[in-house]
């Protein structure tokens, strides 16, 4: 009887470290998962202050009767290629979804059929830098 119960105590010390390891590690994973999440969270945001002139610039030069561009979010396809999301016109109807490739906007949307009518031109965002830098000398 003696001997079961210095057993017992043995494994009950070594399952309650086991255990309290686990909770440690597990913890940790989660702290790691949740600064990654907001390190990604950050990087949308920033990404979009950025990019947000710029596709109001391509709107501007492009299509005819757009005067606000609103932005509602933005995400990372799981091909790793950032997203932003917003409408036109306070008209959420006429949505967009700007690819952002390699480092900036460059003029990659997806639009419905309504704002796809009221487009004139296709210029990239490089194109008309060029243009307003010509116009300016």
């Amino acid at each position: 009887m003696i001997w079961w119960g210095d057993y017992m105590k043995k494994w009950l010390i070594v399952s309650s470290i086991l255990l309290v390891l686990i909770f440690i590690i597990a913890g940790g994973v989660y702290i790691m998962k949740e600064k990654e999440n907001q390190k990604a969270e950050d990087e949308l945001e920033r990404l979009v202050s950025v990019e947000k002139p710029r596709i109001e610039k391509y709107f501007k030069y492009n299509f005819t009767g757009v005067n606000k561009v609103t932005v509602t979010g933005a995400e990372i396809h799981p091909t790793g290629i950032p997203h932003i999301k917003g409408y036109v016109n306070d008209d959420k109807d006429l949505y967009f979804n700007a690819a952002i490739h390699k480092d900036h906007f460059e003029g990659d949307l997806s639009i419905p059929y309504g704002l796809e009518e009221m487009q004139k031109s296709d210029l990239s965002v490089s194109e008309i830098q060029e243009r307003e830098q010509g116009s300016k000398e």
